[in-house]
């Protein structure tokens, strides 16, 4: 059930680093992305699968993981994750609305389809966009939206529920389970 999936759907960020990704693992959730809807439908954005583990080493230091969790720098080595696809453009910038809409949209979308697979992963857009550009030698038409970080989920997310107006910054406990406040349903519908 959809539902199911998309409570399932939180952003993990420990990750079991045994657990070794394939390209075509990517690369099937790109495909989830390709029939997806955009804007004038212009299909403007493209993707860079990476799993290779030299590359990754490279770029896991410019990303920026957690911006709540002031002490925690990041998955350590044995926790990343194992396949990270960069969302990226030639068109528009990264405040066009319309770009910025299509990447959610791709990019739920991908994530949809890591926890259909039983993966887990992590939207960042806090990261060093030149320095993973020239670990890629990507051109400099290109712009990166967005890095989806996916693997083997090893931490458990809980949600707790909070009133509108309560401290809604997540938080990791000592086991390292992460915990996200959501605003109850009945304080985000207006009527």
């Amino acid at each position: 059930m959809l539902k199911d999936i998309v409570k399932k759907s939180r952003s993990y960020r420990i990750f079991d680093e045994s657990y070794k990704l394939e390209k075509q693992d990517l690369v099937d959730l790109i495909e989830l992305a390709r029939f997806s809807p955009c804007g004038k439908n212009g299909q403007y954005l493209r993707f860079i699968p990476i799993c290779e583990e030299e590359v990754l080493k490279e770029i896991y230091p410019y990303l920026a993981w957690a911006a709540y969790l002031k002490d925690w720098g990041g998955p350590v080595e044995g926790d990343r994750p194992t396949g990270i696809i960069l969302v990226v453009s030639k068109e528009g910038s990264l405040t066009d609305p319309i770009l910025a809409c299509d990447m959610g949209i791709a990019s739920q979308s991908i994530m949809l389809g890591a926890v259909e697979k039983d993966l887990g992963g992590c939207m960042i857009r806090a990261l060093n966009r030149k320095k993973i550009a020239e670990v890629l030698n990507l051109s400099d038409d290109y712009i990166i939206h967005i890095a989806l970080a996916i693997g083997k989920p090893a931490q458990d997310v809980i949600v707790e529920d909070i009133h509108e107006g309560e401290n809604i910054k997540y938080w990791m406990d000592e086991d390292k389970t992460h915990h996200v406040p959501k605003i109850i349903l009945h304080d985000l519908i207006l009527d």
